[in-house]
């Protein structure tokens, strides 16, 4: 399931002449991969999916994180990073985004990563790929349409 929808997205990046997308928010980073991070909460330390349309998917994620992530990820490489130690999160940003056509979620990236990736790629020459999420996620698959009607049936159950 995470390995289609990863697909369709870089599809969909290729369609709207996009190289990358670097997707931030918590619900989107599982959506594509299977992976929540800590809490699936922020705590000042983000996790970032970057999706180029073509070559390998990269999970940016704290260390604290990594076992989770390599346990659920389905990514090709996983970064984790320390806090106050060389670059943290930044430290692969500036090759995965490097003369990039880049599509970000606005909405749902933390100001301070918002901040260095306008520093990379220049203020106001980003797009948003929220749209794009926004039209994956309404139209289910079988697969998530099995899994929505069983957590129906445990919610009733509960009830």
């Amino acid at each position: 399931m995470f390995e289609t929808r990863m697909s369709a997205l870089r599809t969909r990046l290729a369609e709207a002449d996009l190289d990358v997308a670097l997707i931030t928010d918590d619900d989107n980073v599982y959506y594509l991969t299977g992976y929540y991070d800590y809490l699936h909460m922020e705590f000042g330390r983000p996790t970032i999916l970057v999706v180029p349309r073509d070559g390998e998917t990269l999970l940016i994620t704290p260390m604290i994180d990594l076992n989770s992530a390599i346990a659920a990820a389905k990514v090709d490489r996983i970064a984790a990073w320390n806090d106050g130690m060389g670059d943290e999160w930044r430290a692969e940003l500036p090759r995965a985004v490097h003369g990039a056509k880049l599509a970000i979620e606005p909405e749902h990236m933390p100001p301070l990563v918002r901040a260095y990736v306008d520093e990379l790629a220049g203020a106001g020459k980003v797009a948003s790929v929220t749209p794009i999420l926004a039209r994956m996620r309404m139209i289910k698959s079988e697969a998530e349409l099995q899994l929505a009607r069983h957590a129906g049936q445990v919610a009733n159950a509960m009830m």
